[in-house]
Parts: C-alpha cells; structure tokens; sequence
C-alpha cells in the first residue's frame, strides 16, 4: 500500500466498511470526507488504480452500474497499513 496515495487509500478503507458499494455509494461516502466535492474525473480512475493493484474487484450490478469489493489482498494491505502506524500512534 506503500505506492497508493492517501485518496487511494481513503477508497480502499471505505469499500472494505461497506457491502459492494457502487462508484455513487464510494462517491457520497467520500464525499462526506472531503472539503469539496470529488469529481469523476477523479474518483474512476482512482477506483481503476485499486482493482488494478488488486487490492479492490469491481463487478457489474447492472448494466450502467458497477460494484467494488475489497480482496484479500486489499484487506491485508489495510491491517498492514494500520500496524505500522498503531506504532506511531496509540
């Protein structure tokens, strides 16, 4: 997770919290993070990078809409992420 930004960061810890979410469901939850508003042109291919990393599987609901889950690669590189900084901060 060394090579993701912090906003790349941000998506895997809100797909891992939620049930499949669609790109709107990642959009809003972050959204609720952010200051402003994030754009599309920044959050697919943002969520691209993830499933490409393999950290994240994206999957059709339907067909206009595509879910993310978190793989288990994804769910390793958050418990990696959260030990090393559970040293820096208690």
């Amino acid at each position: 997770m060394d090579d993701l930004t912090g906003f790349q960061r941000d998506l895997l810890y809100v797909i891992a919290g939620a049930n499949q979410p669609s790109g709107q469901d990642v959009k809003e939850e972050i959204d609720q993070y952010y200051s402003h508003e994030i754009n599309h042109g920044r959050l697919y291919p943002n969520l691209d990078t993830v499933v490409n990393k393999d950290l994240v599987k994206k999957g059709q609901l339907d067909r206009r809409t595509n879910y993310y889950a978190i793989t288990k690669d994804g769910e390793e590189a958050i418990e990696d992420r959260r030990a090393w900084e559970s040293q820096y901060i208690e």
